[in-house]
């Protein structure tokens, strides 16, 4: 046989069992699980029991890792730097994935081409909460109050989801009530629950202790479905405001380029830890309902998500440098 066939053979052959034997020896090491919030959090959570859930099932140690910085951006590029092995997951988020490419100048990534999509994970509506100084019960008394009365709300900062759709709402309404940022979602909760604001615009896990304590009320949620977590919490569609639907959410990504045999492994597990009645039960005990979806159907969503922030970003003239 003539040496350039052999050699094609040859290359053909390794190509072949690459991706298998890539398989067979993952895991080989440590994985870590990159989350762009600090530890404590709803997205910190569900990072903690997919480490367990990996840990029992690889038969290796995961660790999460939280890298806090420019609304998720350095959490995303370290993730989509990193080898593309299986030994680094990332936990993304609406901000990462779809908010930010329109919300920031200019971002150190990707979120199409970067990154490979293992599962969406949980999704958690924002809602519009008050403080009980607040007369109105419902969201049109809000409505007609907030045109007639000065009010503010607070937000966990300038480009955060929870600011975002304050805007929206206003918007939406017609209520001009007066944007506060804060650094952080904890310090505006505690003025409001204080009664130094008296709206706020967070989602569900944020805020749920807060609604079931009686410490804020909880009028209209922005979401299309019913809530599991909160089920008596009407929603803002339903109510005439189609348009005010907007949530939280999380998924779990590998660097693009990751072996497709991990990519299939790593899904596998995720669904299975999704299914768990425990993991259910944990998450909807902080506020967090499971959302699970197919491959197809959460890249059209993730794609629907990136144009509608797209276009409200752009209504709202919302940019960060």
């Amino acid at each position: 046989m003539p040496l350039t066939r052999r050699l094609l053979l040859a290359l053909a052959a390794t190509g072949a069992f690459a991706a298998p034997a890539q398989a067979q020896s993952w895991p080989s090491k440590n994985i870590r699980i990159v989350v762009p919030f600090p530890a404590g959090g709803s997205a910190d959570l569900s990072a903690r029991l997919l480490a367990d859930h990996l840990k029992n099932a690889l038969g290796q140690a995961v660790v999460v890792e939280s890298k806090v910085g420019a609304g998720g951006n350095l959490a995303a590029a370290e993730a989509a730097r990193a080898d593309a092995d299986g030994h680094t997951l990332f936990i993304g988020t609406n901000g990462t994935q779809s908010i930010n490419q329109s919300l920031y100048t200019k971002i150190p990534f990707d979120p199409a081409a970067d990154f490979t999509a293992i599962a969406m994970m949980w999704e958690a509506p924002h809602l519009l909460v008050v403080h009980p100084s607040v007369p109105a019960k419902t969201l049109p008394e809000f409505i007609a109050y907030a045109r007639a009365n000065k009010l503010s709300y607070g937000s966990s900062g300038v480009g955060s989801s929870t600011h975002l759709f304050g805007e929206m709402f206003k918007m939406a309404t017609g209520a001009d009530i007066t944007h506060v940022p804060y650094r952080g979602q904890g310090p505006a909760l505690t003025d409001l629950i204080g009664g130094q604001l008296q709206v706020m615009f967070p989602i569900a896990p944020d805020v749920i202790g807060h609604v079931r304590g009686d410490k804020v009320r909880a009028l209209a949620l922005a979401a299309t479905r019913a809530s599991a977590v909160l089920p008596d919490v009407p929603l803002m569609p339903a109510l005439g405001h189609p348009e005010l639907v907007a949530s939280a959410w999380t998924a779990l990504y590998v660097p693009a380029k990751t072996p497709a045999p991990v990519v299939e492994r790593l899904r596998k597990e995720v669904a299975a830890l999704m299914a768990s009645p425990a993991f259910i039960e944990r998450m909807n005990g902080v506020g967090i309902e499971i959302r699970a979806m197919g491959t197809a159907e959460f890249e059209t969503f993730t794609q629907a998500e990136r144009a509608r922030w797209a276009k409200t970003i752009g209504q709202l003239k919302v940019r960060i440098d």
